[in-house]
């Protein structure tokens, strides 16, 4: 019996009735489907466009509007779509929360970006701080995880670890001279330290469902380091073998958690590596080009085949 079928035998039964057979209907024949994640996608837009055209504005005319009108108007602002989150947000759990509508999540990211762009403003013209400015970004980042967990939002955790990053960054800057090195370090440390917070969150039953925006974190700063260690140190390094057992360990894991994404960050710049290394030693056009024509068609096959194994392509 058809699914079609089955629905009229359902509904001469009277377990269904005429405006539930003409839904269900109507979504078997694909004649309805469902506008959510376009419409997420045409919100975060509208926001990204809000937030670049405010910072246009306060770039272009803070000189006419005057101080005391941009900081009120960039302080309203945040303070405005804060105070909204927090009337109309759930209470806190410890679990996932659902959103109370589809931009609940965008005002409070529109919330955390005004904030951000006021606090920029003051320390730009007022120097409070002067060559300590980075001292900001930690209170900040603190601010924004506390808003991420509070309202459960990973895009507003995202927002918190990349500036947390660049606070880390900074503040390691002052002691590490050497650019490169330095950056290296600081990537190194700080995908460790949001790797074992992720993993203490996780475990502690505190919104186990970040833990991969945190694992995300984690694998770029640690992959983006130990590759550019390689391009700087080669093959006999530390860098290269750290970057063998990361792969390793994210191939198994994704293999195990059936998460293609990961798996794909592991063969991607597993690749970009591997290529430095062959194309360094080949030091020949005609070899070279060989390389990439026939590694990249083995790469495809091999994330095609693995898409199809994790289920993400038919």
């Amino acid at each position: 019996m058809g699914v079609l079928q089955l629905l009229q035998t359902m509904h001469a039964e009277g377990t269904l009735s005429s405006k539930q057979l003409d839904v269900l209907s109507a979504i078997h024949k694909k004649e309805r489907f469902s506008l959510h994640q376009e419409l997420r996608s045409l919100i975060y837009a509208g926001v990204l466009l809000v937030i670049l055209g405010a910072g246009l504005t306060v770039k272009t005319y803070f000189a006419e509007l005057g101080h005391a009108a941009v900081i009120g108007a960039l302080s309203f602002g945040a303070a405005a779509a804060l105070i909204y989150c927090f009337y109309r947000g759930a209470p806190y759990a410890g679990g996932e929360v659902a959103s109370p509508n589809i931009g609940f999540d965008y005002v409070l990211f529109l919330g955390c970006a005004l904030y951000s762009l006021d606090v920029a403003y003051i320390e730009t013209q007022f120097h409070l701080l002067g060559e300590g400015w980075p001292n900001y970004l930690l209170p900040t980042a603190l601010f924004f995880l506390y808003l991420a967990y509070r309202f459960d939002n990973r895009l507003v955790l995202s927002f918190a670890l990349a500036t947390l990053a660049a606070w880390f960054g900074f503040k390691l800057s002052f002691e590490h001279r050497a650019f490169w090195d330095y950056h290296r370090l600081y990537a190194i440390v700080y995908g460790l330290v949001v790797l074992a917070s992720g993993i203490l969150l996780q475990r502690l039953n505190i919104k186990r469902h970040f833990l991969d925006v945190y694992l995300n974190f984690t694998l770029h700063f640690l992959f983006i380091a130990l590759v550019s260690g390689v391009f700087a140190y080669g093959f006999l390094s530390l860098y290269f073998a750290a970057l063998a057992v990361l792969g390793a360990g994210v191939v198994l894991y994704a293999l195990r958690k059936r998460k293609f994404l990961y798996f794909l960050y592991a063969v991607l710049y597993g690749y970009v590596a591997a290529s430095y290394l062959f194309v360094d030693a080949l030091r020949s056009t005609g070899l070279i080009f060989s390389y990439f024509i026939l590694s990249s068609i083995v790469v495809v096959w091999l994330v095609v085949q693995a898409s199809r194994r994790f289920g993400e392509m038919p």
